[in-house]
Parts: structure tokens; C-alpha cells; sequence
């Protein structure tokens, strides 16, 4: 079993037993490890690889729980009898583990129809603060996944870096008939490229406590004034009654809650693909700082929360009012006990209320799948993600986590009363707007950041905030154009 080729790589981000695995299942794949074949010893793979007993206990563990192992009590470990040389596997990044369900289940319906070859999946669930980090680094080492689901903001960048495979290039009508059954607002018209399949859809809101709205006689807020309002109202009983995130440390969140004020403010990131943070995005953000120091009515900690802190006061019962996402149903019932019938009386949600030059605003939000170009398996993956796309995977997933499907023929199969919060979701898409889709996005999400950040802390006033953001920005787009047209 001796390969120059295959050696573990100390400094890697990649964890060592996970660097053992691969090449263990990357040797039955290619038949020099056959079925029946007993593999060395701990010890012996211990001084082979140069690594710990625990690294290499913990990798035999993880090749036994996919099947691709047997132990034999006082024998040894062999090669499973159940796999063999035409085994096809592919290597996938997601953010957490909610992902792996509809991912097996696809792999499981493709393997039911009798292909030549089974599909097994290697599924690495790094966390969505680390996901754009590893993979970043992954394709940097030309060690990409397959696949990999990443938030659909990142999506014009990676496939501006040559990161994608275009996927309307392996299956061309599958492609078109997935692109017209979309919302409006995944779909970029302006390209027939399609490089990502989103399998669920999100909206930005505010929670509010239904019961306490009731207690009081108050409806939820139509407008800024009225936020302002109803928050000092309800400060009665609680503190800080309204809560979202603002700083660096909430990364992409403090984007994804923030930046539809900016719109209902009448304000833009961007116009005609130029750099728009005019005297209503300034606006906005005195709003905002308002609330904090002004009104009282938001903690000045916001600016130190992590992406999750306002979903879980709201749950613990500590604010009225949290800005947060659809997608953080299955979050605040896990922190607040509420099955589905609680949560239906107890929490209501509404679009970012309107501020004086605009209308109600909300983000349209969501992980999409992409398949690198470095993958070794990319038809195969296309395959995959076309299962979980299907219209009974998508359905499924997204009625038991509180999203909203993508493609408008499966909300339309929704049942209104018991797929509740997926009808209410996807009433909210109608009216959503992307995020913009500039290849620059993500370093421009970050501007965006610390503006907020330096606004709400009071590191600099409103106006001063915006016109750094505004300069860097520029900036940032400008070298990007430069290095396009070079």
C-alpha cells in the first residue's frame, strides 16, 4: 500500500484524519484496495503517515460508519464486501449538518435506478462562519469538493474567479426548464449561464411577539415612525425591546438584516453598476444609529453580536422585536421550546418597515449549490443536485425547515394550512430584492459592515461613515473593472 503521491500535509486546514480517509477511500475507489483486502494495522498506518493513533482510529471510524470498512473482532480491519472498484465518490462542502438528509436521499433515489456504478458521498459540514473560508482555500490548493453549497451572494464572484462549472453546459434543457420555473429574483436575465442550484429560498423580516402585540393592542409596524413608536411602547417591560445585528462579527448577517432598511429608506448600494451611497443611504443609517442612541430602544452591544445573538434574545423572551431571517424559524423554536402550533400563535414576522422616501423592503436570501471546476466527478454531481432540486426533495426540505421552495411550480403544490410559514415566505419573495450580484460583492458586503459598525459604535457620525464606505467601494469596484479589462 506504499504511494509516494498519497502524503498527509501537517499544515493543512484540512484535519489529519480527514486527510487519511480521503486516501483510503481514494485507494478502494481505484481498485488498489479491493474488496476482502485487509488494510494495516493502527500502528502501521500510524508510522506510514506519521501521524497519531487517535487521527488514524478516528479515520478507520468514519470509513467504517460509511460502509466502505468491516471490523473483525480479533482479525482485523478488511475492505467492505459490499464495495468495489466502481464505487463513484464525490466530495461535497456544506455549512451544517440540516444539509445531509435530502443530499443522502438524492444519492439514494440515483443508486435506485440501476446507473452503473453507485454514488457515496464524503460530506464535510464546516459551519457558515468557516464555509467561504475553506473553500477559498480548497480551490486555492486545487483540492476542490465536487460541490459545494455556498450563499448565493458569492455566486457572480466564483464564477467570475473560474471557480464554477457552467451546469446549463452539462444538461442544457435541464438547465432552461429549472431557469424558468425559478423566482424572478434567482434568476439573472441577463446571462443563460447557470452556475448555482438554489434548492430553498429565504427572506430578511422582523420577528415580533404576536401574544405581546395582542396584550397591548398594537399592530405591527407599517413605517419607521411606527417602529420607533411600538418599541418605545413595549420598553415598558423590556430594556432593549428591539435587537439586529451591526458589526463585523456577524459577517454577511449584518448585510443580509441591514440593507433593506437602506432600501425602505429609498436608498441604494449600487445604481446602473456604479456606487450610490447618497444622502438617503445616509438616512437610513442615522435611523438606525437613532435607535441605538437616540430612542434607546436597540442595545449599543449590537455591534458586537454574533449572526445568531437577536434570533436567540427574541426566543429567550428577552426582545419584542428581532430583524433576523426566515430561515431562523427552526433556530428560535430549538431555543424556545415552541412546537409548530406554539410558534404559529406566538411569532409573527413583516418585511423591514418603510422609511420616508420608500416602501417595505426584504432581502431575497438562500445557499445554492455549485460544482467546481476542478471536480472530478461533475456530471455525476449535476446528477445529485438535480435530486435534491427535484420538485419532491425541495418540497419536503423546505416545508420541515421554514423555507420557501425556489421554483414557483412547487409553491404552488403547497398546502396553505399545513405548509404555513413556507406560503408565508414565499409571499414575501414576490416583492424581495437580491442582494447585488457584482463580482465584487463580498468585498463590498464587508464595506458595508464596517459602515454599520463604525456608525452604530460612533467611532464616526452617519454621514462620515457612509463617505469612507462610499470611497472604498469605488475603489474596489474600480480596480475590479481595471483587471476585466486588462
Amino acid at each position: 500500500m506504499e504511494n509516494s503521491d498519497c502524503k498527509i500535509a501537517k499544515n493543512s486546514s484540512v484535519p489529519l484524519y480527514r486527510q487519511l480517509e480521503d486516501i483510503l477511500k481514494q485507494r478502494i475507489k481505484t481498485g488498489e484496495l479491493k474488496p476482502g483486502d485487509q488494510i494495516p494495522t493502527e500502528f502501521e498506518l500510524c508510522a506510514q503517515f506519521g501521524i497519531s493513533r487517535m487521527s488514524v482510529r478516528q479515520a478507520l471510524a468514519e470509513l467504517a460508519n460509511d460502509n466502505f470498512l468491516c471490523r473483525h473482532q480479533g482479525r482485523g480491519t478488511f475492505v467492505n464486501h459490499l464495495v468495489s472498484s466502481e464505487i463513484r465518490l464525490l466530495r461535497a462542502l456544506i455549512a451544517e449538518e440540516q444539509w445531509i438528509p435530502p443530499l443522502q436521499e438524492a444519492v439514494r433515489l440515483f443508486n435506485e435506478e440501476g446507473h452503473d456504478g453507485e454514488i457515496h458521498l464524503d460530506i464535510e459540514a464546516v459551519g457558515r462562519p468557516q464555509l467561504r473560508s475553506r473553500i477559498l482555500s480548497a480551490v486555492g490548493s486545487g483540492e476542490a469538493p465536487d460541490f459545494a453549497l455556498i450563499d448565493w451572494a458569492w455566486g457572480v464572484e466564483f464564477s467570475n474567479l473560474h471557480f464554477l462549472m457552467r451546469l446549463d453546459r452539462l444538461d442544457p434543457q435541464w438547465a432552461e426548464e429549472f431557469k424558468a420555473d425559478l423566482f424572478p429574483a434567482f434568476v439573472n436575465n441577463s446571462s443563460p449561464a447557470l452556475y448555482g442550484i438554489q434548492p430553498e429560498a429565504n427572506v430578511s423580516v422582523v420577528w415580533y411577539r404576536k401574544d405581546w402585540f395582542a396584550k397591548e393592542r398594537i399592530d405591527p409596524p407599517g413605517c419607521w415612525s411606527e417602529l420607533v413608536e411600538i418599541s418605545k411602547h413595549l420598553q415598558k417591560a423590556k430594556k432593549f425591546p428591539l435587537s439586529f445585528v451591526g458589526g463585523t462579527k456577524a459577517g454577511e448577517t449584518t448585510t443580509y438584516q441591514l440593507l433593506p432598511f437602506i432600501w425602505a429608506g429609498g436608498g441604494n448600494l449600487f445604481t446602473n453598476g456604479d456606487v450610490a451611497l447618497d444622502d438617503r443611504v445616509v438616512g437610513a443609517v442615522r435611523f438606525l444609529v437613532d435607535l441605538v442612541h437616540k430612542h434607546k430602544v436597540v442595545s449599543p452591544d449590537v455591534v458586537s453580536y454574533s449572526w445568531d445573538q437577536p434570533a436567540r434574545l427574541f426566543a429567550q423572551g428577552h426582545v419584542a422585536l428581532a430583524v433576523g431571517g426566515s430561515y431562523e424559524k427552526a433556530l428560535i423554536q430549538d431555543v424556545s421550546g415552541w412546537d409548530d402550533e406554539a410558534f404559529r400563535k406566538t411569532v409573527g414576522c413583516i418585511p423591514i418597515p418603510a422609511g420616508p422616501n420608500g416602501a417595505m423592503a426584504t432581502v431575497a436570501g438562500g445557499m445554492t449549490y455549485v460544482v467546481f471546476r476542478q471536480a472530478r466527478q461533475a456530471e455525476l454531481a449535476l446528477e445529485v443536485l438535480k435530486r435534491v432540486a427535484s420538485p419532491g426533495l425541495m418540497k419536503e426540505f423546505c416545508t420541515e425547515t421554514g423555507r420557501s421552495p425556489t421554483r414557483t411550480s412547487v409553491v404552488r403544490a403547497l398546502d396553505c394550512e399545513r405548509d404555513w410559514f413556507s406560503c408565508r415566505v414565499a409571499s414575501l419573495l414576490h416583492n424581495a430584492r437580491a442582494r447585488s450580484g457584482i463580482r465584487e460583492y463580498a468585498k463590498v458586503s464587508e464595506q458595508f459592515q464596517v459602515m454599520m459598525e463604525n456608525a452604530l459604535s460612533e467611532r464616526m457620525n452617519p454621514r462620515q461613515a457612509v463617505e469612507k464606505a462610499g470611497e472604498i467601494m469605488r475603489i474596489l469596484v474600480s480596480e475590479s473593472r481595471n483587471e476585466t479589462a486588462a
